[in-house]
């Protein structure tokens, strides 16, 4: 119980700080309040764990390879500052390669080929009994498709966008094996 009461204030203060005050700081007084905050908690776990660190003597072998170690870096910070200065900061950057865009032609006749390829292997899964009706289906729809397709249309002006919805319902829809 020692130890609930003065959490449980401790988080309360916590939230008040939060929607309380914390939206009212500027960035500045944010980063001092975490820096402060930071060095307070080093300070605090180091001195509730000094037992703990005293004791760590594993580090202690480590200690030989620090002088190596700084000598090294040293080193290559000095090699990248030479490089930077004598080669002025310029960074080579290769050519890129020239993108060419396919032909338009070529991407409609891969599309075409597959859808193709689809309805063959539809039509050719299709048992022969039944293949004969297909194809007379078959042949009125593409004779249909190219009526259609070579109808020279023209706009009127008088007819409403609805004045063919009545017209339209009563028309069938063929269906997927039909239009094979």
């Amino acid at each position: 119980m020692e130890f609930f009461i003065p959490g449980i204030l401790l988080f309360l203060v916590s939230i008040l700080v939060t929607f309380i005050l914390a939206p009212k700081a500027t960035p500045m007084v944010a980063a001092v309040l975490s820096i402060v905050f930071l060095t307070y908690g080093v300070y605090d776990h180091y001195r509730l764990f000094a037992s703990e660190y005293n004791l760590s003597t594993w580090q202690d072998n480590l200690k030989i390879y620090s002088p190596a170690l700084m000598i090294i870096a040293i080193i290559i910070f000095i090699i990248y500052t030479i490089l930077a200065v004598f080669t002025k900061g310029a960074v080579p950057v290769p050519e890129m390669p020239t993108i060419t865009m396919p032909n338009v032609n070529s991407i409609t006749d891969t599309v075409t080929n597959t859808f193709n390829n689809a309805k063959s292997a539809i039509v050719n899964s299709i048992p022969a009994s039944i293949m004969p009706s297909i194809g007379n289906a078959n042949a009125k729809l593409n004779a249909n498709a190219n009526v259609n397709a070579n109808a020279n249309v023209k706009p009127n002006a008088n007819v409403k966008p609805n004045a063919n919805a009545n017209a339209n319902k009563n028309k069938r829809v063929p269906s997927v094996i039909e239009a094979l």
